[in-house]
């Protein structure tokens, strides 16, 4: 007997062993593949429709193939050249298109995706597939269009087309010369992409304390991605602008922001929400060109309207100066300050053109009006006492954006009537008034743990949020452990006396959970938690057994929390334990609600008011226009 046969032998004996008890007409009556990865029933050639489970820590089976997603799942790469292209492009290519195109085209180019990515609910998956069929030929735009079937992959990417954007005010003729060839914006596009992100030394990839050269690049990327909704920022506006200053104009050091901005700059706050809000209405229409002689229909007074246009918008020549001038030291991917600060550009025949309408609602409604009142228009004449009021702006900005998050807080708990959960300072300061204690912004009280809150207003300086190579990332990081200081401070305060807070027994064990707070928001990332804890831990903090890890959250999130919970889901306490036991534990709490629980939380329903509220001026100003008459029946 040869190989063969002994071979046929044994699989007819293993057969016999494995199905020989079973019906022939069974037998025959189906196909299966009992090979690795493809598993078969017990005690048949059945194969496993669900070949694996897996057990929750919850206790509940779920098959393994549903795999939770890890933090890198979360990424999106662009496209490069080659994959579009099928081959790469030379060096410097970029440059020597962008010098054959006019900086007009380039800027419009720019802008048509920038406004596309920026609409409200716009889905970056839809526009990408729309720019593919609109900007490629075939076979290009077949490539493309089955590359974006996988959903991590994008073809437009903002940073991109702002740095085509810089380089074209560098770079591009006002004119073409006569007679000269064009050259093609989108491969001046990809030729960029190509060299994006490259960097001969990209330090440690094992992040400890401090964040490296990777760790610098996602701080920067994440920042300049982060896009609120726009319903609650300017909801934000309304209530942090316009009326809590009129509601706690008595607490000492509140001043009138909407003065002061008055008195500084010599444009009412209103003018600047009117005329800013009007531009952005109209790129949700599609629009990102306007004529200048549109806003003079706005009812506002012309003088209001030119001022408000020479706070936010330059000229093309200006905007050329700024960005040369820019120090090389300091500029990188990430450094954008001139088109932030001047979001509207002035092109030729009194056209106004808007590059990216993100920038342009930071501008107006955002933190940077601040900025205005510090430093007033070129030309205008400081008010008496000047940088006395500018400080007390701030502060009063400071102050009210920690209140705002205190009323958050305490919609989300329900802390209302007899019910109470959340602890504001005041009360944390009258319990533990010992000399030197230092106290934390809040603490909420939940059964078997207490959720121990700081605010802080602090936000990344423009050298951390740019990824410039010095230690700015970690100094501002530091800032944050001196605020988990005051939270440490606050959890031994309570393991020791909570009865002093509280007024009754503490019952059975506690556990402590610390949130950090930023309203401004914080990149948070696996790298920055990792670099975070690390330093917290370094200066022992936080360090007990009964506390958990610091977790870090922003005002939006804390929104969605509070949609949430009007939707009657997971507690905050459930929501914030959930994600520490799961797969997206290092990454942001908006990852753990949207792609772990799944959630898509409404905005809470105050919000509702408060954006009637924030557009308010531009509705007051828009032309009205005449109601039709009904039209007469013809006898």
């Amino acid at each position: 007997m040869d190989a063969g046969d002994r071979l046929a032998q044994q699989i007819e004996a293993m057969q016999q062993l494995l199905v020989g008890a079973e019906p022939e007409p069974l037998r025959s009556g189906y196909l299966a593949d009992p090979s690795a990865g493809n598993p078969v029933l017990h005690g048949s050639t059945v194969t496993a429709l669900v070949p694996q489970w897996n057990k929750h820590p919850s206790g509940l089976f779920v098959p393994a193939s549903l795999q939770a997603p890890a933090p890198i799942d979360l990424t999106a790469v662009f496209l490069t050249p080659e994959e579009i292209l099928g081959f790469p492009l030379p060096a410097g290519h970029t440059e020597s298109e962008l010098q054959r195109i006019p900086l007009d085209s380039v800027l419009r180019f720019c802008a048509m995706a920038l406004n596309a990515l920026g609409t409200p609910g716009a889905s970056g998956a839809a526009v990408d597939r729309a720019f593919a069929n609109q900007i490629f030929k075939e076979p290009v735009r077949s490539r493309v269009l089955n590359l974006l079937q996988d959903n991590t992959r994008r073809l437009l990417v903002p940073q991109a087309f702002m740095l085509l954007a810089r380089m074209a005010m560098e770079t591009s003729p006002e004119v073409l010369p006569e007679g000269a060839n064009e050259g093609e914006v989108v491969i001046a596009l990809l030729a960029l992409t190509q060299t994006m992100g490259l960097f001969p030394n990209p330090g440690p990839t094992v992040i400890s304390d401090k964040p490296g050269t990777l760790g610098r690049e996602l701080i920067a990327n994440q920042h300049f991605n982060h896009n609120w909704s726009v319903a609650g920022f300017l909801a934000r506006y309304a209530r942090r602008w316009l009326q809590m200053p009129t509601e706690y104009q008595h607490d000492p050091g509140v001043v009138d922001l909407g003065k002061a901005y008055r008195e500084c700059t010599g444009i009412e706050l209103g003018s600047l929400a009117a005329v800013a809000g009007y531009l952005w209405m109209v790129t949700t229409t599609g629009r990102f060109v306007v004529q200048r002689s549109e806003l003079a229909d706005l009812n506002i007074p012309v003088e209001q309207v030119e001022a408000v246009l020479s706070l936010i918008s330059s000229d093309l020549s200006s905007m050329r100066e700024a960005i040369r001038s820019e120090h090389p030291d300091k500029r990188t991917e990430w450094s954008f300050d001139s088109f932030q600060r001047w979001p509207v550009l002035r092109l030729p025949e009194d056209r106004l053109l808007i590059l990216d309408p993100r920038h342009l609602l930071n501008r107006a409604f955002g933190w940077l009006p601040i900025l205005d009142i510090k430093f007033p228009p070129r030309g205008r004449t400081k008010p008496v006492g000047h940088t006395k009021l500018a400080a007390r702006a701030e502060s009063t900005l400071r102050h009210l954006s920690e209140v705002y998050v205190s009323e958050v807080l305490h919609k989300i708990t329900g802390d209302e009537g007899a019910t109470r959960r959340v602890y504001d300072d005041s009360e944390l300061k009258a319990a533990y008034a010992a000399h030197g204690q230092r106290i934390a912004d809040a603490a909420i009280d939940y059964p078997g743990t207490w959720i121990v809150i700081e605010v802080t207003t602090s936000q990344l300086r423009r050298e951390a949020a740019t990824a410039v190579p010095d230690e700015s990332q970690i100094e501002d990081i530091d800032k944050l452990i001196e605020e988990i200081d005051q939270i440490d401070a606050t959890i031994a305060a309570l393991r020791r006396d909570e009865t002093a807070l509280t007024g009754t027994p503490a019952t059975g064990h506690r556990r402590y959970l610390p949130l950090l707070v930023l309203p401004e928001g914080f990149p948070v990332n696996p790298i920055t938690l990792t670099v975070i804890r690390e330093r917290a831990r370094a200066r022992g903090l936080l360090q007990e057994p009964d506390t958990e890890p610091v977790e870090i959250i922003d005002i939006e999130e804390l929104e969605m929390i509070e949609g949430i919970q009007e939707e009657s889901g997971p507690s905050m306490l459930d929501i914030l334990r959930g994600k520490q036991s799961g797969s997206l534990r290092n990454s942001a709490v908006r990852d753990h609600i949207f792609h772990n629980l799944r959630l898509h939380p409404k905005r809470p329903a105050r919000q509702s008011d408060l954006l009637d509220a924030a557009l308010k001026p531009l509705a007051d100003v828009l032309p009205h226009q005449p109601q039709k008459q009904p039209r007469q029946q013809k006898d």
